[in-house]
């Protein structure tokens, strides 16, 4: 058999390489761009919204073995072994809402998602977090000076291999009532 070509048989050709795993083993660094969205409240009266990333798949060299038609964005290992970062960042924390801010009366928790096969079948594998301080601007400031962002980074693993599939979801509650419907601009990345 010449150099380059792939094995037959019965006469039937043999699948092309795997990209993935070209990927994997050319060391491709990961990166995905969320852009920014709007996170919007489901109501006015002790609203609540969320924001989950999307599925990643942190082992794209392995078989795909879901029952499922979910999706999940492959992330490959960078060159120097390291499995990335997830970047967050909810922007307009000083806008005022009602003559208050709009994290006044909010609760924000964060949960982590895996699941070592398949997409469809990720569980929550730990307690709600209550991240709501990292949303809390000083009042005793002026506007100017206030906090407009709070930022947060998630990495899957250290330096082992991680779980196959990761997500990560926050999740907002307001004890309070709005005049109108308001929202946080999200921002998030995966380097």
């Amino acid at each position: 058999m010449k150099r380059g070509t792939a094995a037959t048989f019965e006469g039937q050709q043999s699948p092309q390489p795997n990209q993935l795993v070209l990927n994997r083993q050319l060391n491709y660094p990961a990166f995905w761009d969320g852009g920014q969205v709007s996170l919007r409240l489901s109501g006015l009266t002790n609203p609540t919204a969320f924001w989950w990333s999307p599925i990643f798949d942190l082992r794209p060299d392995l078989p795909f073995q879901s029952q499922s038609d979910q999706a999940s964005v492959p992330i490959y290992r960078s060159q120097t072994g390291d499995w990335g970062s997830l970047w967050v960042m909810f922007d307009g924390l000083d806008e005022l809402v009602d003559g208050l801010v709009l994290a006044q009366g909010m609760t924000v928790t964060v949960q982590e998602a895996v699941s070592p096969i398949d997409p469809s079948r990720l569980r929550i594998i730990e307690d709600p977090i209550n991240v709501t301080q990292d949303f809390a601007t000083n009042q005793d400031v002026t506007q100017s000076q206030q906090s407009t962002a709070a930022m947060f980074k998630f990495s899957p693993a250290t330096n082992v291999d991680p779980i196959r599939y990761w997500q990560v979801r926050f999740n907002f509650s307001w004890n309070r009532t709005f005049t109108s419907n308001r929202t946080y601009r999200v921002q998030s990345a995966y380097y």
